[in-house]
């Protein structure tokens, strides 16, 4: 007997959609350990020797095909930080909804990659200083398959903590992308009414405050710009950003009474990127060089390798006068031997010259760091 079409075309999907069940449910292990070897400018920035950057363990599982819960804990640290704790549902094609602790959407750099797959060790300045990094809140992902865009959406508490608000206030971002070959450019912004929180501040690779900026209350606004060129084994990154943090002060010790206000402060900052495989498959997507296919002599990967540079610009606590500015010039080079698809070695250096000098070091402006790093990832 022939099943009429409609009948047939169900039949089918039933049939497709039991065995893409039978994979489920699925759960990956995620395990990122850095070791570095680090040698600094001075003591104050970090003591030179070997330093574990990083040992994040976790796990992401997938019970059905259109839900995913991952958990990720960084263990690197005095005591262990909890980095994600999110649940993602895939609503209809090409619309996706996320709850829980995670990643807010602008900059590439940060969102889209794991940071162990930068073709630079950490995260580039401008990144380090304006990304408003994690955030608890809820978020709404579209990538329509018919049009070459991609937009986000989140609503977030904007305190950076995965307890709860410090304030009455939620935070928004939002972004969007435009693809077409290896062509991405995009722009977001991230809104929050803050609560005497530290401004914009400047830190190097290893996190040192080189500048320390004043409390910021009021409306906070940060936007980024973005593009990205990949042109078979070369890739080209820019990124830019702006701030304008409102301030005030109180000047009685009365909350119930209004606050003075003080002059609102700018920053700016604008970074390139250029990263070249000089032997494996170019980059896709958001990991690093797979190698070639075949492995050399006595069984050993044939592996990739890769160099990279980068330079950039910050401009810190603009705009106000009672307000000390700060800012820096630098620029970093990084050469990587990508061994398998889960163990990677690299050595960066970093230059930098201050504006104006960190307190820790009032006759220094300028600055360097050189690393060596061993990566293991698997996830």
């Amino acid at each position: 007997m022939i099943r009429p079409l409609p009948v047939l075309a169900l039949t089918l999907l039933a049939s497709a959609t039991a065995q893409a069940q039978e994979n489920y449910p699925r759960f990956t292990p995620t395990f990122v350990s850095e070791v570095d070897y680090r040698v600094h400018a001075d003591d104050i920035e970090g003591h030179n020797g070997f330093s574990l950057a990083r040992l994040r363990l976790g796990g992401r599982g997938q019970p059905v095909p259109w839900l995913v819960a991952v958990g990720t804990a960084e263990w690197a640290q005095e005591k262990p930080a909890l980095l994600d704790a999110y649940v993602d549902f895939l609503v209809i094609e090409g619309l996706r909804f996320s709850i829980g602790y995670a990643k807010t959407p602008l900059f590439p750099a940060a969102r889209d990659q794991s940071i162990e797959t930068l073709p630079i060790p950490e995260l580039p300045r401008v990144t380090q200083a304006f990304w408003p990094r994690r955030d608890l809140g809820a978020e709404v992902q579209w990538t329509p398959a018919s049009l070459p865009v991609e937009g986000w959406l989140r609503v977030g508490n904007g305190s950076g903590s995965p307890l709860g608000n410090d304030n009455a206030q939620p935070s928004v971002d939002a972004r969007l992308d435009v693809r077409s070959g290896g062509v991405r450019v995009g722009a977001g912004a991230h809104v929050e009414d803050a609560f005497d929180r530290p401004g914009i501040g400047g830190r190097g690779a290893q996190n040192f405050l080189f500048y320390r900026p004043p409390p910021v209350s009021g409306y906070r606004t940060v936007t980024e710009a973005h593009g990205r060129l990949d042109a078979g084994p070369v890739r080209v990154d820019v990124q830019a950003a702006a701030a304008w943090e409102h301030r005030s002060r109180d000047t009685d010790g009365n909350p119930a009474t209004p606050r003075e206000a003080l002059p609102t402060m700018s920053s700016q900052g604008l970074g390139v990127e250029a990263s070249w495989v000089l032997r494996g498959k170019p980059r896709e997507g958001a990991r690093w060089p797979e190698p070639l296919a075949g492995v050399g002599s006595e069984g050993i990967p044939a592996g990739s390798l890769e160099v990279a540079a980068r330079v950039e610009r910050l401009w810190l606590g603009r705009g106000a006068p009672d307000v000390v500015h700060g800012g820096t010039t630098g620029g970093a080079v990084a050469f990587h031997g990508w061994a398998t698809r889960f163990l990677g070695f690299g050595v960066a250096g970093y230059v930098n010259h201050y504006d104006t000098p960190p307190v820790e070091m009032p006759t220094r402006d300028w600055s360097y760091l050189a690393l060596l790093r061993t990566t293991v990832s698997l996830q």
